[in-house]
C-alpha cells in the first residue's frame, strides 16, 4: 500500500464523525490563527526597523558615552546621588567616575593609545528656528548632526559629504517646492537661530539631499559635523569648557575583530560603546522577545487543543476496534495502523494550521488597510502586519508537528491491539 493511499484512508476516517473533527479542527485553528498574528506583527516591526532605521548607516563607526560607575558605599536605588556642577569642573585629562559628560580633550586623552582611531566627533547639541529659501516665507526646523563617517538614505540627491550642507526630511522638501522636491538639490538654504545672547542670527548651507523616511529623519534636518560646531559655540557660554553626553568615533578600518578590540579598550577606560549593528541587534531583540511573549500564548492555546487530539482519536480507536483487527488479520501490519492514525491526527493539525493561517492572513490585511490609515497614518511604509513564506511554514510546521505528537499514543494503541480479542470486542 503507498503512502498516498494512507493519506487517503486517513482522511476519508476523519470524516466518519464530522461534528467531532470539525470541533478538534477549530481548538487547532486558534492556536494557528494566534501564531499567525504573532508572526505577522513581530515582522511587521521587524520589516519597519529594518527600512526605516537603517536610513542612517557607516562603516567603523562606534557611538560611545560615559559609563557611570557609583563611588564609595553603594546606594539605595531610592537615595538621589550628590549633584556636582560639571560645568565648572576644569577640563583636565581626568574624567570624573560619576559624570554623564565629558570635554572632547578628556575623550581624545583617553582614546590616546588607540592607533585605529580616525576621528572622534562630539555629539553638538544644537537649535534652529527657522529655515526659509527666499528669505520671505520660512518653517520650523530640527537640527540634528550628521557625524563623519555616517550615510544617510536619500530619495533625491545625495548624503553628506562636505561643509555647509544640509538635508532636510521629506515632509519638510515637500512644503519648500510642492512641484518636484529634486528641485531643491543645489539650493541654498538659510537657517535662523538664536545664540547665546539671544540674539538672531543665520547660516547659509547648501541643500544637498532631502532624506528618506525614517524614525530619526521624519523631522529633523541634519546638518555637517562642521556647521553643528559652528552654531554649538554660537549657542554656548563661553565662560565655560565644552562638555559632551555622546562622541561618535571613526575608525581606520571596518574589520570586525578591529571594532571588538577598540570597543573593549573604550569600555576599560569608562565608556560604553556601541556600534550601529549594536544598536539595531537590541532592537531585534526586543522584537524577538515579544514575538516569543506571544508565541507562548499560542502554544498554549494548541497545548489545549493536542488534548482534543487525543481524546479525537482515543474515541476513533475505541470505535474502530473490530474494524482494526480486521485488518490485523487481512495482513496490514502494525506499522501501517501506526500511519494510518499518526496521519489523521496530522491531517488535523494541517487543516487547523490552513484555516488559521489563512483567516490570519485576511484579518492581518484588513487590519493594515483600516487600523493604519486610521491611527498610523504618519508611519509612511509601516505594515502593521507582515507575513512571509518562512513564516508561514514555520507556523503549519510547528502546528503538524504538534499534532503528529498528541497523535503517537493512540496510534501506538490501535497498532498493538490483539487481532482476535479486536474481532471480539463489542
Amino acid at each position: 500500500m503507498r503512502f498516498w493511499d494512507l493519506i487517503k484512508i486517513a482522511h476519508r476516517n476523519l470524516f466518519r464523525n464530522k461534528l467531532r473533527t470539525f470541533l478538534t479542527v477549530a481548538a487547532i485553528f486558534i492556536g494557528s490563527f494566534t501564531l499567525t498574528m504573532t508572526n505577522g506583527i513581530g515582522d511587521g516591526l521587524r520589516s519597519y526597523v529594518e527600512t526605516q532605521v537603517k536610513n542612517i548607516e557607516g562603516d567603523a563607526i562606534i557611538f560611545i558615552r560615559r559609563k557611570i560607575e557609583e563611588t564609595g558605599e553603594e546606594r539605595r536605588r531610592d537615595t538621589p546621588r550628590e549633584y556636582k556642577d560639571e560645568s565648572n569642573i576644569a577640563a583636565t585629562p581626568e574624567i570624573d567616575p560619576a559624570s554623564m559628560s565629558a570635554t572632547m580633550e578628556q575623550v581624545q586623552n583617553a582614546a590616546s593609545g588607540i592607533t585605529e582611531i580616525k576621528s572622534i566627533t562630539p555629539a553638538y547639541s544644537v537649535d534652529a528656528d527657522f529655515i526659509t529659501l527666499d528669505g520671505v516665507k520660512k518653517y520650523h526646523v530640527s537640527l540634528d548632526m550628521m557625524s563623519q563617517g555616517l550615510r544617510q538614505k536619500t530619495e533625491v540627491g545625495e548624503t553628506i559629504n562636505g561643509d555647509g550642507q544640509i538635508v532636510i526630511p521629506l515632509g519638510l522638501a515637500r512644503e519648500l517646492d510642492k512641484e518636484n522636491i529634486e528641485n531643491l538639490v543645489g539650493k541654498s538654504a538659510i537657517i535662523g537661530y538664536k545664540g547665546f545672547d539671544r540674539s538672531v542670527r543665520s547660516t547659509s548651507l547648501r541643500i544637498v539631499g532631502v532624506a528618506t523616511k525614517g524614525f530619526m529623519t521624519l523631522e529633523n534636518s541634519f546638518v555637517d559635523s562642521r556647521t553643528a560646531e559652528m552654531i554649538f559655540n554660537d549657542q554656548s557660554d563661553p565662560s565655560k569648557p565644552r562638555r559632551f553626553m555622546r562622541f561618535t568615533i571613526q575608525l581606520k578600518t571596518n574589520d570586525t575583530a578591529a571594532i571588538d578590540s577598540v570597543k573593549k579598550k573604550l569600555e576599560e577606560k569608562g565608556f560604553t560603546a556601541a556600534t550601529i549593528a549594536d544598536q539595531q541587534k537590541r532592537t531585534y531583540d526586543a522584537i524577538g522577545i515579544f514575538k516569543v511573549g506571544m508565541g507562548l500564548v499560542a502554544f498554549i492555546a494548541l497545548l489545549a487543543a493536542s488534548f482534543g487530539i487525543i481524546n479525537t482519536l482515543v474515541i476513533a480507536v475505541l470505535e474502530r476496534t473490530k474494524e482494526i483487527g480486521l485488518q490485523k488479520a487481512l495482513g496490514m501490519g502494525r506499522g501501517k495502523i501506526f500511519a494510518i492514525f499518526s496521519l489523521e491526527s496530522v491531517l488535523i493539525g494541517f487543516w487547523g494550521a490552513i484555516l488559521g493561517t489563512v483567516v490570519g492572513i485576511v484579518v492581518g490585511l484588513i487590519a493594515n488597510a483600516v487600523l493604519i490609515t486610521m491611527y498610523a497614518a504618519s508611519f509612511e511604509g509601516y505594515r502593521l502586519f507582515v507575513f512571509t513564506i518562512p513564516s508561514i511554514l514555520m507556523v503549519m510546521f510547528i502546528v503538524c508537528t504538534i499534532a503528529f505528537v498528541a497523535g503517537v499514543l493512540p496510534a501506538l494503541r490501535a497498532s498493538r491491539l490483539n487481532p482476535i480479542e479486536s474481532l471480539r470486542y463489542e
